[in-house]
């Protein structure tokens, strides 16, 4: 059979099941629902937010000009051979002026790691995990396909209150 005869079955799209979205502090189930409806999602869906095992949990913002006290918070990481700092390609997040830097529990009842951030009048935030999951009208478990999440994610991430999206596949296989 010819390639231009071939068409790809619903079966192998890929399928998204629902999406872990990272709201900054404070934000409530009634403020994520909000956000939900101004992005028109139609599918329905149920909210989950802050249960079960999450990612990071804790943040500090600081201006993107201050390499004061990222040169500080390095360096104290240095002398007193501790992971404040979470480093990996989701947590140097860039949210206007700022960056969103995710921080270890450990940090946050460090002293030393404390007064760093007192000095520079920055304050450790909890970041608001919620788990959207795609469901039937009774629902049950339902998908969206994997064009239609992506397109979401990108005009969700462009919310203030919205430092990541990331997308949950189903795996049917």
């Amino acid at each position: 059979m010819p390639v231009e005869d071939t068409k790809t079955q619903v079966n192998d799209e890929l399928k998204v099941g629902g999406m872990n979205i990272r709201f900054e502090d404070g934000a409530s189930e009634s403020e994520v629902k909000a956000v939900l409806e101004n992005y028109n999602v139609t599918t329905n869906y149920s909210i989950d937010c802050n249960t079960g095992s999450v990612g990071n949990k804790y943040y500090i913002m600081v201006d993107k000009d201050n390499r004061d006290i990222r040169r500080e918070l390095r360096k104290g990481m240095e002398e007193e051979n501790k992971d404040w700092i979470i480093s990996s390609s989701a947590t140097g997040i860039r949210k206007g002026d700022s960056y969103v830097i995710a921080v270890s529990e450990q940090a946050v009842n460090d002293e030393k790691f404390l007064s760093i951030l007192n000095k520079y009048d920055t304050r450790v935030k909890k970041f608001v995990w919620c788990y959207i999951r795609f469901e039937k009208p009774g629902g049950s478990r339902y998908w969206i396909p994997e064009e239609d999440a992506v397109k979401m994610k990108n005009e969700l991430e462009n919310n203030e209150s919205i430092f990541t999206v990331s997308i949950d596949y189903i795996n049917d296989q």
